[in-house]
């Protein structure tokens, strides 16, 4: 198991330089969590990572084994001072543009500053804020969001084709739950910390908590064990922790309601992935027909400060080519379908360090452009670049019409080299209300936002997403994304605080009064599939939403 946990620690590039750290390179281990999100302080006692140049040798070199040395490891020493007291950061991995070092649980918490030391050269002091809990939970893609590291008791890790069972104990793995006492450097300080304030939410319910504290293997590392709360399951279902009023990233975790492989909402079914799982990649097809309609209030000069609704009718397609690991993370970036479930991620951030929406993967040679028929008529659907496809079919401007109308549209395709002739088809949703959109100015974090609305699809339900961009820096904003999935027979649905509160306060640029923020309400109607020789499964879906530019407050 050690090894296992190491092996998401110790990820770095390689090449010299003098000692030099990023701007916003210093970042919690686990989650990612770039500076200006409410999660980014670095927790006593936690592992982070320093990004930047010249912090220590070529190649690589890690520790594993105890005593850690705090005074330096193959050259590169870090020291922290926080309120006139210094510190000196075990380093657990070094390497020319990465560091991941232990936080000693005697740090104070409060700003300060840190600097990294190699080969007798100092770098210049770079802010570094400390707190007293911050978790951040491991992911498999190493970038904080996706699949979470889970076992289950004896250290299986989970898959599409290994889900958790309700009531079953698993192990999350993270770091930032808060400092301990003994001595760090010894050796792992593992025992339950009850008193700790932490939640652990699965698809927004709260699961109960056997075990929180550090883990047995590894310095810095801890161990949450949770019950899997029952009538919850999904192959992304989204996992979350709070602490206190801090948020930690947003995982995934694959759940089913009976055997062990997951089945979701979607054309995700258990019997796809049964038939996946034996396979080293899967070709991808997706094709979505979106009706988005926008509502701004642009202050002066900009606009009148009326508020003013654009509605665009857009068509596109993406045809690609996923390794199966690569599938699960793209699975997990999908708009989350577990029915009162909500997924957070960010979507902004410094390069590599963003844990945004990213899923690598192959483009696949579709043909020429698509084409697209129904009630509207005639369309094409416009080849982007090599399997991108997308076209506004209607709308955008008040003098163009709108495409879309309730009823059957088919997209055609002629084929190329690795996607042969297809035809897809999905029915366009009926009247869809967003009820209390005008009711809502602005969104309060730490009490969440209620939406209410009509004539939504009962099948596949309603989507409600929103964005904010903030931190304190306006030429660095970063940006957190949530989605919530509520039956559509339901008729409204709370956003809870805390998916909210892993979003960053608005920024509202000074002078213009920009808002940096946005509330969306979306209907789509049940997803279709389709086939072609050189796909292993593609499907189709439509979808009607309504936004609203508003501040998170």
């Amino acid at each position: 198991m050690k090894r296992f946990v190491i092996s998401f620690l110790f990820a770095g590039a390689m090449v010299a330089a003098q000692p030099v750290v990023n701007t916003g390179g210093i970042l919690n281990v686990a989650s990612y969590a770039p500076p200006g999100l409410p999660n980014s302080s670095i927790a006593q006692g936690s592992l982070f990572a320093i990004f930047g140049t010249g912090l220590g040798p070529t190649p690589h070199a890690a520790v594993y084994a105890f005593p850690l040395t705090p005074n330096g490891f193959q050259g590169t020493t870090v020291t922290v001072t926080v309120n006139g007291t210094t510190v000196k950061a075990p380093v657990l991995f070094t390497s020319a543009n990465q560091i991941n070092a232990m936080l000693p649980s005697a740090t104070p918490v409060g700003s300060g500053t840190l600097t990294v030391t190699y080969n007798g050269q100092t770098s210049a002091p770079v802010s570094i804020d400390v707190t007293a809990h911050s978790f951040g939970a491991f992911a498999v893609s190493q970038a904080g969001s996706g699949p979470a590291v889970i076992t289950n008791a004896n250290y299986q890790p989970l898959s599409f084709t290994f889900a958790a069972n309700a009531d079953e104990l698993m192990i999350l793995w993270g770091t930032g739950l808060g400092p301990v006492t003994g001595d760090e450097n010894a050796g792992p300080l593992p025992g339950n910390i009850p008193s700790l304030p932490v939640k652990v939410y699965v698809g927004n319910q709260q699961a109960t908590i056997t075990y929180q504290g550090r883990s047995g293997c590894c310095a810095g590392v801890d161990q949450i064990v949770f019950n899997v709360p029952s009538n919850v399951t999904g192959c992304a279902v989204p996992v979350a922790v709070q602490v206190g009023s801090t948020v930690s990233n947003y995982t995934t975790m694959p759940i089913a309601s009976s055997g062990r492989v997951c089945s979701d909402n979607s054309v995700f079914s258990s019997t796809l992935f049964s038939q996946l799982s034996s396979k080293q990649n899967a070709a991808v097809g997706s094709i979505t027909l979106s009706r988005m309609a926008l509502t701004e209030a642009l202050p002066p000069p900009l606009g009148s400060g009326t508020p003013i609704t654009q509605t665009a009718d857009v068509a596109s397609a993406n045809f690609s080519r996923y390794t199966y690991a690569n599938l699960q993370q793209y699975v997990s970036y999908l708009p989350v379908q577990t029915f009162g479930a909500c997924s957070v991620v960010v979507i902004s951030g410094s390069g590599s360090n963003s844990n945004g929406p990213t899923a690598q993967s192959t483009p696949l040679d579709a043909g020429p452009p698509l084409s697209l028929n129904g009630p509207g008529g005639p369309a094409q659907i416009a080849l982007i670049s090599k399997g991108v496809y997308e076209s506004l079919v209607g709308g955008g401007t008040d003098l163009t019409p709108l495409y879309y109308t309730p009823g059957s549209y088919t997209v055609n395709g002629n084929g190329g080299a690795d996607v042969q002739s297809f035809q897809a088809s999905v029915q366009f949703p009926g009247n869809f209300t967003w009820t209390n959109e005008s009711s809502i100015t602005s969104v309060t974090r730490a009490q969440g936002v209620t939406v209410s609305w009509t004539g939504a699809d009962s099948t596949n339900g309603v989507f409600i997403s929103g964005f904010s961009l903030g931190g304190a820096d306006p030429k660095n904003l970063v940006g957190g994304l949530f989605y919530c999935h509520a039956s559509g027979a339901s008729g409204s649905f709370t956003v809870p605080s805390v998916v909210l509160l892993a979003l960053p306060a608005s920024y509202t640029s000074q002078g213009l009064g920009l808002i940096t923020g946005f509330l969306t309400v979306a209907t789509t109607a049940p997803y279709q599939t389709f086939s072609a020789s050189g796909l292993d499964f593609g499907f189709i879906k439509s979808t009607i939403e309504a936004s609203e530019v508003v501040p998170y407050q």
